[in-house]
């Protein structure tokens, strides 16, 4: 199969969504990550997804709904009556964006989707190609990150092309995306609400809606045990390169390796040095993560090292996903960095 790039324009657009209602699948930008589209409630164009992810059935899927009103998706049997009632609030505020909420399965939502659970995941995305082409297809589309299954997530049409080249028939061009990881994950099941993937809306953000925060819980779990929701693996958004935690600044060099800094470092950087955040900005940190981690796995040094993600608004989400790409901990013993495989703490 030869995959094509197509910049978004109504002839592509038409073209992703004439391949969607065949059953085919399309990678499509949104403002978190690209993802990988398909009719999220046809199970054979489902197993298509997994297919050529190589993404594991225990695995869920996200839903993209074709409206931010929820009510829509209750009445087309994607959501059981009478969700949480702040299901309503939270969507009537935060989309489209990158948030997405874990509600009672509606009678229409296929297994494959869920991974067989009574819940399914659901949002609205705020990127201007993805709602076009929900509008176009007037269905909702299922579309986890295009990328193959545990790699790095990509943000931009190369990045996605690089990773399912032949796997898939068409990738929309909708530019770089502009969060850059992908959205938070919050379940409104009993026995309360809680964050199961920190993102760009955070903690404090659903608090002033609900009038209280959220719990939080992360875990890691192997990929033959079912999830939640996604995002949850122990190992996941990885490079081939093994990347490791440093435990401090890096201001040692060692030409085997390469390095990722936060912010740019004093002096010259050399060609094994990478900068998440020039400007010191945590949006800007999360815009970059991924493209930078594929610059440096490019590189096919020996080892990346990534330095410790300072405290902002954005950082729960940053030092979750280098976590669970990450092989082990760094840290330096006065001559050379010394690498630790199985420690992420």
């Amino acid at each position: 199969m030869k995959t094509a790039i197509l910049k978004s324009d109504s002839a592509s657009l038409r073209r992703a969504a004439d391949l969607l209602l065949s059953g085919e699948v399309v990678a499509i930008p949104t403002e978190t990550v690209y993802g990988l589209a398909a009719l999220g409630l046809n199970p054979q164009a489902v197993k298509k997804v997994f297919t050529a992810k190589g993404r594991p059935p225990t695995d869920p899927l996200i839903l993209h709904l074709t409206s931010p009103d929820l009510r829509q998706a209750i009445q087309a049997g994607i959501l059981k009556e009478n969700p949480p009632p702040a299901a309503f609030d939270l969507a009537s505020v935060f989309w489209p964006g990158p948030l997405t909420l874990i509600l009672p399965r509606g009678p229409q939502v296929p297994p494959e989707v869920t991974s067989g659970l009574d819940t399914v995941a659901v949002r609205y995305p705020a990127h201007p190609v993805s709602q076009q082409l929900l509008d176009l297809v007037g269905r909702p589309l299922a579309a986890p990150s295009a990328n193959r299954f545990g790699r790095i997530s990509p943000t931009d049409a190369q990045a996605v092309l690089q990773e399912l080249e032949g796997k898939i028939p068409l990738i929309l061009d909708g530019g770089e995306c502009p969060t850059g990881v992908e959205s938070t994950v919050l379940s409104l099941l009993p026995p309360e609400p809680t964050i199961l993937r920190p993102g760009k809306i955070t903690s404090e953000d659903i608090a002033r809606v609900m009038g209280r925060p959220p719990g939080q819980r992360s875990e890691n779990r192997a990929k033959n045990h079912p999830m939640p929701a996604p995002g949850m693996l122990e190992s996941h958004y990885a490079p081939v390169t093994p990347l490791y935690l440093s435990q401090e600044p890096l201001s040692h060099r060692q030409s085997d390796l390469l390095f990722i800094h936060y912010r740019t470092p004093p002096g010259v950087l050399t060609s094994n040095q990478l900068v998440l955040s020039p400007d010191g900005n945590s949006a800007t940190a999360a815009k970059n993560l991924y493209r930078v981690l594929r610059q440096a796995d490019a590189a096919h040094g020996k080892a990346i090292l990534i330095e410790p993600i300072p405290d902002s608004n954005l950082a729960l989400a940053l030092r979750d996903r280098i976590q669970r790409a990450s092989t082990g901990t760094a840290s330096w013993n006065g001559s050379i960095w010394k690498l630790r495989r199985g420690s992420k703490t």
